[in-house]
């Protein structure tokens, strides 16, 4: 929808000394990879396509590319400068491509100027051409990231086989070479120039089938504009460029992704994290306006399949009811930055931050919207009359709150949690562990990091000392097993052996009169039967799967899993108890597999020390929360850890001693 207007075609040579301006009401630079690609595939075919000047089209013209249309409004006093109404997506991208193709030139070739007076950080990282050299700027805002993110695809794209020599010609079709003397090939554009009257119209209508714009940009657009009039009659354009710079700073504050992760889930797919604060904001301004009969002016759409309009279609109302004055812009602003401020106020705590987040992650059954969930934590931050309550009181209210959901069900204690029948009360209990463990260590003023454990997924319980082995797991399994552990067997000597049976001995009084030299001898003997058992029968799949087989497979991997069951002092009842159990992420899980303590630490650290969530769709290594951490490190027995390589009685005495210590601090009060 063109809103009527005629378009003439333009030659982009004809824009080069022209002056672009990105209003503030429009949305970021969100170009993917895919929409850049696109557009660098459609000129390589139309330089590809070109005939000689000799075979010119029908009219006798030279064959040109057309962009799709720009629409901008002339700025009032400066000549040759516009704002862009629609189209800066493709102007960003084409910007960044000229100083591309200027870059790997000997000519330095002019490009259009291009500024957005709203976004001060990306206005920066444009204009110096940052997005051009090897830093790490891009990472703290994410209309910068998108910019660098286009301009790696452009990179990347010249890079492929046969693309770099058509660099000269696409550069060429742009215009850019000097040489007034002889028509060329060229890039145009289809452009309209609109009234400055109907520029928000137009955007909203340009727009009209394309993707929509959301909620949020909406709502800023209505809070941008200066046609507000204030209660003097003035138009109010200074408070909408403070707007512009504060929206833009508050957008900024909450893309960090521990403050976003304290409130909602890392990956909820949010884009503007505004909307976080608008949501608050709209469910007030909707319920100030019910009527005396408890209509609301807007209802929440549920459906999944709904646009949500909701926190527009309040603001836009509440705007209406009152007459757009500048002053009810500035009382929604006011309510906005109070919002923020809150929400700031929250994550500058460092305990309240730790204990907001573990409200969210602990809520159990169906969980609360965003929405919701800063009403929830709202609520608890003030008395019956909205009044704030002091910092202890809210403090104690959080904590007891957090009490309230780890708390376990009536007849359960944590000496009877069994894995695979108490599993979700297991993962809560250690979600407290290991938030906890983060609160108390002050060194560094270090913060749990909720985002990374929600991108991992760190909801899978490992067990510290490996499960025992049966046959039913598979062939391939079963013999990696059983090669790891015979393999740990003969790594330890009898020196080694003794100290480790001496445990056993001194906790059974029928043993003290043995001789130990017998007993390691009796010990190796009976294990080294077993493995000798156990490579014949995984020397080939038929032996192996041998129903005839499966009664000495079982008998044999019990003797080999009892021995360094034996070895750590490990009982049945403590094999599936939270004593023997930590949180690691699936990945992490099933590379731990069966090994022991030291394998499964070095594992565990090597993936932990290679996270990296740059590419959300290859991440990799992983988030190991605190506790796991110092679990499979045995901080647990600093003061004597003994055997890296065994997870022992007082390992795991130590490990529960902490667990409880930390559910009863919080479940009794």
């Amino acid at each position: 929808i063109l809103i009527g207007l005629v378009g003439s075609e333009m030659c982009i040579r004809d824009r080069l000394k022209m002056h672009f301006i990105i209003p503030p009401y429009q949305r970021g630079y969100r170009w993917e990879s895919r929409q850049v690609e696109e557009l660098l595939d459609d000129l390589l075919d139309f330089v590809k396509s070109m005939k000689s000047k000799r075979n010119r089209n029908n009219e006798g013209r030279e064959p040109y590319y057309c962009l799709q249309p720009i629409a901008v409004v002339s700025h009032p006093k400066n000549v040759d400068t516009y704002f862009v109404v629609d189209g800066q997506q493709r102007l960003t991208t084409i910007y960044i491509l000229m100083h591309y193709l200027s870059k790997n030139s000997d000519y330095e070739y002019p490009v259009y100027e291009f500024s957005l007076p709203s976004r001060d950080i990306q206005n920066e990282y444009l204009a110096k051409l940052e997005f051009m050299e090897d830093d790490k700027k891009y990472i703290d805002n994410i209309d910068n990231f998108y910019v660098k993110k286009a301009y790696s695809t452009i990179v990347a794209w010249f890079s492929r086989d046969g693309h770099d020599r058509y660099k000269g010609k696409i550069r060429d079709i742009f215009a850019m070479v000097p040489d007034d003397d002889e028509e060329q090939n060229d890039v145009r554009v289809i452009w309209y120039e609109i009234s400055g009257k109907e520029a928000h119209r137009a955007f909203r209508e340009l727009n009209y089938g394309k993707i929509p714009l959301t909620s949020t940009e909406l709502v800023k657009a209505l809070l941008l504009q200066e046609r507000n009039i204030n209660s003097s009659g003035h138009y109010s354009r200074g408070a909408s460029y403070r707007r512009a710079l504060e929206w833009d700073s508050m957008e900024h504050a909450l893309q960090n992704p521990y403050l976003w992760s304290m409130l909602a889930e890392a990956n909820d797919g949010t884009l503007s994290h505004m909307e976080l604060v608008l949501d608050f904001v709209a469910d007030r301004l909707n319920n100030e306006m019910t009527d005396e009969n408890g209509n609301r002016p807007v209802e929440r759409k549920e459906s999944k399949n709904s646009r949500d309009d909701f926190n527009y279609q309040v603001i836009n109302e509440y705007l209406r009811r009152n007459d757009n004055s500048s002053d009810t812009v500035e009382d929604v602003w006011k309510r906005i930055q109070i919002i923020f401020n809150l929400v700031s106020n929250w994550y500058s705590n460092r305990h309240w931050y730790h204990l907001i987040g573990l409200c969210r992650i602990l809520q159990v059954g169906k969980q609360r919207k965003r929405r919701d969930f800063v009403e929830y934590i709202y609520k608890m931050s003030v008395d019956e009359n909205g009044t704030p309550i002091d910092r202890p009181q809210f403090t104690g209210r959080l904590e007891k709150e957090v009490g309230r959901l780890v708390r376990l069900g009536k007849g359960i204690t944590l000496e009877s949690l069994r894995y695979d029948e108490n599993n979700d009360a297991i993962i809560r209990v250690l979600k407290l562990l290991n938030v906890q463990e983060t609160i108390n260590d002050n060194t560094e003023e270090k913060r749990f990091a909720f985002h990374l454990f929600e991108i991992f997924n760190v909801t899978s319980l490992e067990h510290i000392h490996p499960q025992n082995i049966t046959s039913d797991i598979g062939f391939e399994d079963f013999r990696m097993w059983f090669e790891r552990r015979s393999e740990d067997f003969y790594k330890l000597d009898d020196a080694e052996l003794r100290a480790l049976l001496q445990n056993d001995i001194s906790n059974n009084p029928d043993s003290e009169t043995m001789d130990m030299d017998w007993r390691i001898a009796e010990k190796k003997q009976e294990v080294e039967k077993a493995i000798s058992v156990l490579k014949y029968l995984t020397s080939d799949k038929k032996i192996f799967s041998d129903d005839y087989n499966q009664n000495e497979l079982d008998r044999n991997a019990t003797i080999l899993d009892r021995f360094f069951g034996d070895l750590a002092g490990i009982k049945p009842e403590d094999m599936h108890s939270i004593r023997n159990l930590a949180l690691v992420d699936k990945k992490t899980n099933s590379a731990m597999q069966n090994y022991l303590l030291d394998r499964k630490r070095s594992i565990l650290m090597d993936r932990h020390d290679s996270c990296d969530v740059s590419n959300p769709k290859n991440l990799k290594g992983t988030y190991a929360p605190p506790a796991t951490r110092k679990v499979f490190c045995k901080e647990y027995s600093r003061c004597s850890p003994g055997d890296m390589r065994l997870w022992r009685p007082e390992d795991r005495n130590n490990y529960f001693r902490v667990i409880n210590d930390v559910y009863d601090y919080y479940t009794l009060k």
